[in-house]
Formats: structure tokens, sequence, C-alpha cells
């Protein structure tokens, strides 16, 4: 099973390679800035080296836990706990290069803050000199477009996306993306996820508390929610990948690289 499961990975490999463009779906979504916070700022720095031990270890580690990795660095008084989660969907690429992005944003805009937040659509980073770890908060940005959908589309969308936020909060990697079959020419497209640190419990109490959020706007073609444990996102186009990228924790193959450029090389050939 694992080799069928080897042989499935390099073949991804090999389309990612090949195809850059988006093969899976993802050609029309691009990653962009979304907006930062700041708490608990004083007049004194937080510890730079560390600061960096941290943001180099949150970097290093992220692909190899599939998304998700928590950390801490320094001890006592100069201790900071620091989280990054990236969307489920994403290429580890793109995984790495948002996280390098949202550790640059942070550490060049928030020098002196103790507390920070920075989000990106594709990947979320939280550093604190409190532990937060495993404790939901219900912060909320939306972001919503001038758009007006069909009223009868409207009416099957909040149901539709309180199903998405159900099966994102009981699934192993709290994440789920699913289709609402309107008609022959009418689909939209859901999203959920959860920082992994919370409980199932907590992970769908966070989501259903960003729905009664959006009742506002849910007239809306599109919208996103964002908060500090769960994300929501709903479109009217496949703006996610149709599979994730990122490599289980649990069997990462090393020579899955080998292989993928033996399928370059080969398809390459075909090509020429």
């Amino acid at each position: 099973m694992k080799t069928f499961y080897f042989v499935m990975l390099c073949v991804i490999s090999f389309f990612v390679l090949v195809f850059p463009n988006g093969f899976f779906g993802l050609a029309d979504d691009t990653n962009r800035a979304l907006g930062s916070t700041c708490k608990n700022e004083e007049n004194t720095t937080v510890n730079g080296v560390i600061l960096q031990t941290l943001l180099n270890s949150l970097a290093s580690n992220v692909v190899d836990h599939h998304g998700f990795y928590q950390t801490i660095a320094g001890e006592n008084n100069s201790r900071i706990y620091g989280s990054i989660l990236c969307r489920g969907d994403i290429s580890a690429n793109n995984c790495s290069d948002c996280v390098r992005n949202s550790t640059i944003e942070a550490s060049n805009v928030f020098p002196k803050c103790r507390d920070v937040q920075v989000l990106f659509r594709w990947c979320f980073l939280r550093y604190s000199n409190e532990s937060f770890f495993g404790d939901m908060q219900e912060l909320t940005f939306t972001y919503d477009f001038d758009d007006i959908d069909d009223p009868s589309v409207v009416s099957q969308g909040l149901p539709f996306m309180s199903g998405v936020a159900a099966t994102a909060s009981e699934k192993s990697l709290m994440f789920h993306t699913e289709v609402l079959n309107f008609n022959q020419s009418e689909k939209r497209y859901g999203m959920a996820q959860c920082t992994r640190d919370i409980s199932r419990k907590d992970c769908k109490r966070c989501l259903d508390s960003q729905l009664i959020n959006i009742r506002t706007i849910r007239n809306n073609t599109r919208w996103e929610i964002y908060g500090s444990n769960c994300f929501m996102w709903y479109d009217d186009y496949q703006f996610y990948a149709s599979v994730s990228f990122l490599p289980s924790a649990a069997w990462r193959p090393s020579s899955c690289r080998s292989l993928a450029a033996i399928a370059v090389s080969a398809a390459l050939l075909i090509v020429f």
C-alpha cells in the first residue's frame, strides 16, 4: 500500500513540475497579504535572536508536519510561542514561500511587538510571549466582494457551508473542500480549515461562530473569513487545488525526487 501512495506522490510531483501553472485547478488562485495585528507592544523589543530562531524553526518544519507546526524558543521571561498554518490545498513550495513572506513581514513591521498575527491568503503566522496553544479564540476578519448572488443560490449557500464546517471538524487535518451543484451551469465552492491544536468540538464551534457573522453579507457570491483558529472560503469558481501537495509527516520517501526527475525526462523525450 505504501508503494502505491509513493508512486501516486511521484506522479503528482511530475504534474507539478510539468504543469506549474495549476493543472489541478489552482491556476486562478494567488497569494496576497490580508492584514496583520500587533498586541502588547512595549518600549523594548523582543529578543531578536530568539525571535529569529523561532521563525526559522517554523519555516523549516511546517511542510514536514503537513502544513501546521508549533514550537517554543527561549526560556523563562524570554520565551516565545509560535504557530504557522498553511492552507490545506497548496503545494509545499507555495507553503514555504508564504511562510517566508509572513516571517519577513512580522520581523520587519513589528520588531517591538510581543504578540503578532500575520495573515496571508495561503498561510497564517502567530507568535506571542504568552502561550496560546490549544486556546480557541473567536477573532474574525471578513472579506467580501461586491457581486450579489442569485437569491435561489443564496438560500442554499449557508446550509452548504454549515455542512463543509461540520465535515472539516471531523477530518484528521481539520480541512475540507466541497462543491455545491446548484444546477448544470451553477456551482459554488466551499472550503473550511482549523488549526490542529484545538479540539474537534472547538473547531466546529469556531466555524459555526464565523457562519453567524457571515449572515450580514450572505447575499454575496464570494466571501472569505479568517480567524485565529479557523478559516472559511466560499466562491463561484474552484479557487482551491483538487489535491494537497503537502507531504505527510508519517511517511515522506526521500527517493521520490529521483522518480519525479525520471518522469520529467520521459515526458521531455515524448514531447521532443
